[in-house]
């Protein structure tokens, strides 16, 4: 049994074609049981997420799985096959091991590190397990492939240094709060990068949360989502010194947090710290407010530089984290070579065993006169003779069959006993 991939990701095709092969939770199922339906698919597992569509298979013939495979997929998402061939790529035994573990660790994601991703796969392994897709090889690897993940995360910084824009901003936060449990954080705005810093905030242990926008409805919206609390636009000062952390990003041309609110806000905290993240452009702060004591401010500029810091080093820790993965790719690899030879080792074993029954029948019935014990010592020394004769080239092909560099001895050895032979 081989192990292969079959995918298109965000390297080898645009939104454009990425999304017309996305499928939606509500169809997984169909897809899978269909899927592993196929004449030379044994297991399969598919992988569904904004940036990649992946299928993970076992199969005896694995070229024949991804010829029926790309059919299958492209006529399942009424997409011509020569569309889907044109972007897709396609890996098999360690090549597939590598490439599995890479994306897993997010060392092939968009933005190396994100931690995304091995939720999505694990999702995408419980849906397959739901479906009744996976057996033994595909289970060896995924937990194998997430077990590979969490160790590149805990011996490397590879998910370290934030590189969006709002994470950086909640990193640079816990900076100067620490904990950010209990603390307050007032919104002005609420747009997409309103609502990521929001759902950063809310993950790092943010309780309190006031949200202002110049659209009242827009604002009740994405207080639902995420649990906070509306307050009307213009009287957002009202609230500035409850606020331990500010995030900004209106579409105001003029600042609209002026050194003069701050001040009289920071003397109303008695000089506790205040952060203010201004994600907008044009700014929504004023960059006088820098000055007061106590303040904290970061533009969108300021930001970005961290995150193109923090890029570098991600880049750093992922070239150690290739490293260490590549021991990881060779050890599977050879796990999996050894359980290749298990249904030769078991033909072997069962051919062996019906021709020593066959044999052991024909001398009873030539030998009449052997009574129960006879009979007993005579089975019992034609077991023996052939466990013996079996024993060393099967320790040899469990031993050699795991490594890279041997020939194939288990379709050798199928070959000479003809044990594929009906």
């Amino acid at each position: 049994m081989h192990l292969f991939v079959l995918g298109l990701n965000h390297k080898s095709a645009p939104i454009g074609i990425r999304e017309r092969f996305a499928i939606s939770e509500a169809r997984v199922g169909e897809f899978l049981t269909k899927a592993a339906a196929l004449p030379h698919v044994e297991e399969a597992l598919a992988v569904f997420t904004c940036n990649r569509v992946e299928v993970y298979g076992a199969s005896k013939h694995p070229q024949q799985a991804r010829q029926q495979l790309s059919r299958f997929i492209s006529e399942f998402q009424g997409v011509p096959e020569k569309t889907f061939e044109q972007h897709t790529y396609f890996f098999e035994g360690e090549q597939a091991i590598r490439h599995g573990f890479r994306v897993s660790a997010s060392l092939d994601s968009m933005i190396v590190g994100e931690p995304q991703i091995l939720g999505q796969m694990k999702d995408a392994y419980r849906a397959a397990g739901e479906a009744g897709t996976t057996g033994t090889l595909l289970n060896k690897f995924f937990h194998r492939a997430f077990f590979v993940a969490k160790k590149l995360r805990s011996e490397t910084s590879i998910g370290s240094h934030p590189v969006s824009v709002s994470y950086a901003a909640v990193v640079l936060a816990k900076q100067i709060f620490g904990d950010l449990a209990g603390k307050k954080a007032l919104i002005l705005g609420a747009g997409k990068m309103s609502l990521l810093a929001i759902r950063h905030l809310k993950g790092a242990g943010i309780e309190t949360l006031y949200l202002a926008n110049r659209t009242p409805e827009r604002a009740e919206e994405v207080a639902r989502k995420v649990g906070g609390e509306t307050i009307p636009f213009d009287k957002f000062d009202k609230w500035l010194a409850d606020a331990d952390i500010v995030v900004t990003s209106t579409s105001a041309e003029d600042y609209i947090v002026v050194p003069a609110k701050v001040q009289e806000a920071i003397k109303q905290r008695k000089n506790r710290p205040m952060f203010f993240i201004d994600i907008a452009v044009p700014r929504n702060v004023s960059p006088e407010v820098n000055h007061i004591h106590n303040i904290y401010l970061y533009d969108i500029d300021d930001l970005g530089q961290v995150v193109e810091a923090n890029k570098n080093e991600r880049v750093k820790e992922a070239e150690r984290a290739e490293y260490l993965l590549e021991a990881e790719v060779e050890d599977f690899a050879k796990i999996l070579r050894g359980l290749a030879v298990v249904p030769t080792l078991s033909s072997l074993s069962k051919k062996f065993d019906a021709i020593c029954r066959r044999e052991l029948d024909k001398t009873f019935q030539r030998m009449p006169q052997l009574d129960d014990a006879g009979r007993e010592a005579v089975e019992a020394m034609a077991y023996a003779i052939v466990n013996k004769i079996l024993h060393d080239p099967m320790v040899a092909l469990k031993e050699r069959g795991a490594e890279a560099d041997q020939p194939d001895y288990s379709a050798l050895v199928r070959k000479l006993f003809r044990l594929d032979e009906v």
